[in-house]
C-alpha cells in the first residue's frame, strides 16, 4: 500500500464522495497521513457513497487524554462526521449509520485493521464507547 500512497492520496482528494476540511486536505497533500487511514476513508466512500472527514493531523489537540498523545498527531487517525450523507451526531442508535459503519470498519482485513474505533458504541474488538464522541467516529491505527 505504501508504494501506492501518492496515487491513492490523489484519488481520495479528487473523489467527490469524500469531503475533507481544508487543513486536512493540506495534511494529505503533505504526506502526513498514514496510508491505512487513506485506504479506510476510500473504503467508506466506496461502501456508503459519501464520507465526511473532520479531523486528520491538523486541528486536533496533541493529547487524547492527560499523558496520552493522540494518534492524530502521528497522522494515524481520522474522525468521521458523516457517512452516506447521514451525520454521526444523533444517529448512534441500534441499526443506525454509526453501528453499520463501525461494524464495516471492524470487518476490514488485518492489514488495515485499526487499533481504535471510538464512538458512542462498544461493539467489541477495537471498538469502544466514549461520551465525547457523539458527533464522530474516531478511527486510529
Amino acid at each position: 500500500l505504501e508504494a501506492a500512497k501518492a496515487r491513492l492520496t490523489t484519488q481520495l482528494l479528487t473523489d467527490s464522495r469524500v469531503q475533507v476540511y481544508g487543513a486536512g486536505r493540506d495534511d494529505l497533500l503533505a504526506g502526513r497521513i498514514d496510508i491505512r487511514v487513506i485506504v479506510m476513508i476510500q473504503y467508506l466512500a466506496e461502501s456508503y457513497g459519501q464520507v465526511g472527514v473532520t479531523s486528520l493531523f491538523s486541528g486536533h489537540r496533541k493529547y487524547a487524554r492527560p499523558g496520552v498523545i493522540s494518534a492524530h498527531i502521528f497522522g494515524q487517525a481520522v474522525d468521521i462526521a458523516s457517512v452516506g450523507g447521514i451525520s454521526i451526531y444523533g444517529n448512534s442508535g441500534p441499526g443506525g449509520i454509526t453501528e453499520k459503519t463501525v461494524r464495516s470498519i471492524l470487518a476490514l482485513p488485518v492489514e488495515v485493521q485499526p487499533r481504535q474505533v471510538i464512538s458512542l458504541l462498544g461493539l467489541g474488538g477495537a471498538s469502544f464507547p466514549l461520551a465525547d464522541h457523539a458527533d464522530h467516529i474516531h478511527v486510529g491505527y
